[in-house]
């Protein structure tokens, strides 16, 4: 079941953040992952005061704990945390009916 990660960052770094996503974003495609969403001003419509969100499908949960998990973005997720300040979930997909 595809599992979807939901980031937002409160960036105070944007060069380096943007060295982070191009550094991340190979690694993110390896892992099966794609970058599906990704809004500096996304539309607060009910009490989320949001800013530089993102959202990465992956085949599943099992994905992102590898890439979270991996000695190659271990100094990645450095550089995001001393660049940004992040809050981080993984959602489970739902299964679309089949007609």
């Amino acid at each position: 079941m595809a599992a979807y990660l939901v980031v937002e960052l409160d960036i105070h770094d944007l060069q380096s953040i943007e060295d982070y996503r191009s550094k991340a974003l190979p690694l993110v495609a390896e892992a099966g992952g794609r970058l599906i969403a990704l809004d500096a001003e996304p539309l607060e419509l009910e009490s989320w005061p949001a800013s530089n969100m993102l959202i990465i499908e992956f085949p599943a949960k099992e994905a992102i704990c590898k890439l979270f998990a991996s000695p190659d973005y271990a100094p990645l997720a450095a550089q995001r945390q001393a660049a940004a300040g992040s809050r981080i979930i993984a959602l489970d997909g739902v299964n679309s009916p089949t007609p």
